[in-house]
């Protein structure tokens, strides 16, 4: 399978260097990238309450230590320091199944300036990897489109979440087919320090390429450029065009 990306048309120098952005969920579009449902007033503590009444034995002053120690802006100021640790470590490359979106052709190449690169799943970049110490990983993995969002498990009984903040979107944004590397920035090739986030360049080899697909208002210039990276390392090249009876893309 070919994976996708939509890139504006002063990205090209990843046909340099090989660098492509791995984005906080904080810089990405979408508003509620990675922001699970925060439990309703009461509900974090009443779960807290039962939780101490389990384990005190009776001992009243320590359901109320419990209660009182970890309520609702316990959690809420939890919740804030998690979403920055996540925007702080994590990173995530947007990658789509879909070449000929004619939405994202607009929103993510700068009105058709810019270049679709597809590159091979079956490339080792695209395996997951975990380092024994478990303190670096890289894995690659589908969104999934639901109508609710990922909710923070608040009892014992609740299974834990894994990788379901990351790849949980509205249905709204089924249309991109979305696939997602989702890195730890400590994997990163290179870190460009900003305020307030840094952007973070991991390698992307050119062995992974499969084709690239030029945008029908590419700059001349830049198209010249592309093509004769794509000459020089045997890579299928193709142009888009309008079709001549559909609200659809053609590549040629």
């Amino acid at each position: 399978m070919i994976l996708y990306k939509y890139l504006p048309f002063d990205r090209n120098s990843y046909f340099e260097n090989e660098l492509l952005r791995f984005t906080q969920p904080e810089d990405l579009n979408d508003p509620f990238e990675c922001l699970p449902q925060k439990p309703k007033k009461g509900e974090f503590t009443d779960a807290i309450r039962l939780l101490t009444q389990m384990i005190s034995n009776g001992n009243q002053k320590f359901e109320e230590f419990g209660v009182q120690k970890f309520n609702d802006e316990f959690i809420e100021n939890l919740f804030e320091q998690a979403y920055q640790e996540i925007n702080n470590e994590v990173g995530i490359l947007s990658l789509t199944k879909n070449w000929n979106n004619s939405l994202m052709w607009a929103h993510y190449t700068n009105s058709h300036k810019g270049f679709c690169v597809g590159f091979d799943s079956n490339h080792d970049f695209f395996k997951d990897y975990l380092s024994e110490d478990k303190k670096y990983s890289r894995n690659t993995k589908d969104v999934v489109y639901s109508e609710r969002r990922v909710k923070i498990p608040i009892t014992l009984t609740e299974p834990e979440l894994s990788f379901e903040p990351f790849l949980t979107k509205s249905v709204d944004w089924r249309y991109e087919e979305e696939v997602r590397v989702i890195s730890t920035f400590n994997l990163s090739e290179k870190t460009i320090h900003k305020i307030p986030n840094s952007i973070h360049l991991f390698k992307v080899p050119h062995s992974a390429i499969s084709e690239i697909i030029l945008g029908i208002n590419i700059d001349k210039d830049i198209e010249t450029k592309i093509r004769a990276f794509a000459v020089k390392k045997k890579i299928t090249i193709y142009k888009t065009k309008i079709s001549d009876t559909e609200f659809d893309m053609e590549r040629v």
